[in-house]
């Protein structure tokens, strides 16, 4: 019995790790913040801005988002700084 309990806990463990980042967020483990940069990030409004210059397909002096399909920049990138 104790070996499919640690096997399950394994399991689930794993999963989180392998799903991407939105359970970071849930967990407060999300990336950076937009608020530490306000005078750049004023008109960020949507996903697609943000696309625009966080892209690894279009390289900019922005930081690549390892996640460039992702839609929910901003639920996951613009809010308070933890």
């Amino acid at each position: 019995m104790n070996i499919k309990k640690t096997l399950t806990t394994a399991l689930l463990l794993l999963l989180l790790a392998s799903s991407g980042c939105a359970y970071r967020h849930y967990l407060g483990m999300h990336g950076p913040s937009i608020t530490n940069s306000p005078d750049i990030h004023l008109d960020a409004k949507n996903d697609e801005q943000c696309l625009q210059c966080h892209n690894p397909a279009t390289p900019t002096d922005a930081p690549p988002t390892n996640h460039p399909r992702f839609k929910g920049c901003l639920k996951c990138h613009g809010g308070a700084v933890e």
